[in-house]
């Protein structure tokens, strides 16, 4: 049996999906598999205010695993594992 990773929002992801964060069951998937699950998962499409499936995260998204950005890592093909972290930031708005 997989453990749990907890997926955590900020900001305007936050308010959005009027959550502060949901456990998804998994165990070493890439980050886009648990970013895909956690969107089922909340009801509602957020993926696309982080990212272009195609070319990968948009510019002023941050994604943190484990207190870790994962640009640093492998972006979107981050291993993730049960007891991780992962903190969603979506660009910010304004100008």
């Amino acid at each position: 049996m997989a453990g749990t990773i907890k997926v955590k929002f900020y900001a305007l992801l936050r308010r959005r999906l009027n959550t502060t964060a949901i456990e998804v069951e998994a165990d070493g998937i890439s980050l886009l598999e648990l970013l895909t699950r956690t969107e089922q998962l909340a009801g509602q499409r957020f993926l696309d205010e982080l990212l272009d499936r195609k070319t990968g995260l948009l510019d002023g998204t941050m994604i943190l695993v484990n207190g870790e950005n994962v640009r640093l890592q492998r972006n979107l093909e981050t291993r993730v594992r049960a007891g991780d972290r992962v903190d969603l930031f979506s660009p910010a708005g304004g100008g």
